[in-house]
């Protein structure tokens, strides 16, 4: 092969691959999933009721000393639309887009080389522990204070519709679905607390 023959392969080569990062390509060249969406087919379709209000209050929170009170998205010094998701996801134990593709898109050599079975989770996050570490943390509240949270609860309304009545252009059957989480502290936390979220 000449010179200019090799040369050509390479910069072909590399535009392929390139592009391929450039774009997200992912099972590269036969499949395109974009990063950060995960679709999921269901014979529903839901939406999201934002109650403001519950949101602005934030976390109805329990502490050691069996104090009730709430933690905003002002106590813990953040966003507010970033409240709102851990408000409505992250507490729900419902991983980001990110995470579910992930975990859903792996092919089986990628399972292989992994050595998962089907099904088995990539990666998992333990959004219960990260709640508790987070939130006391930011706050100060160390494990044998009297103030340490110990249960953090929340809950968010959603409309959920049936796609076939969609189609037909009936909106007026909607379910209001009410979802409620309440989680607790672990005790046996405790030995991991100074080792942060790991």
């Amino acid at each position: 092969m000449s010179k200019r023959t090799i040369t050509l392969i390479l910069i072909v080569y590399l535009t392929i691959i390139w592009g391929a990062v450039i774009f997200r390509i992912d099972y590269f060249p036969l499949t395109w999933v974009p990063m950060y969406s995960v679709y999921e087919p269901s014979e529903t379709i839901s939406t999201s009721i934002k109650d403001k209000a519950a949101i602005k209050k934030g976390f109805r929170v329990t502490h050691r000393d069996g104090s009730i009170s709430y933690v905003s998205y002002k106590d813990l010094n953040m966003p507010k639309p970033n409240f709102g998701r851990l408000y409505s996801a992250i507490i729900f134990g419902h991983d980001p887009p990110k995470h579910k593709q992930g975990n859903t898109s792996l092919g089986s050599i990628n399972r292989w080389i992994r050595g998962l079975d089907d099904h088995e989770r990539n990666f998992s996050v333990d959004w219960e522990w990260r709640m508790f570490w987070t939130i006391n943390k930011t706050l100060r509240f160390e494990p044998g204070d009297p103030k340490f949270i110990t249960r953090i609860e929340s809950s968010h309304q959603k409309r959920v519709y049936k796609k076939a009545d969609l189609l037909k252009g009936e909106t007026r059957k909607v379910e209001i679905q009410t979802n409620t989480v309440v989680i607790d502290w672990q005790d046996q936390w405790v030995e991991r607390w100074n080792h942060g979220l790991l």
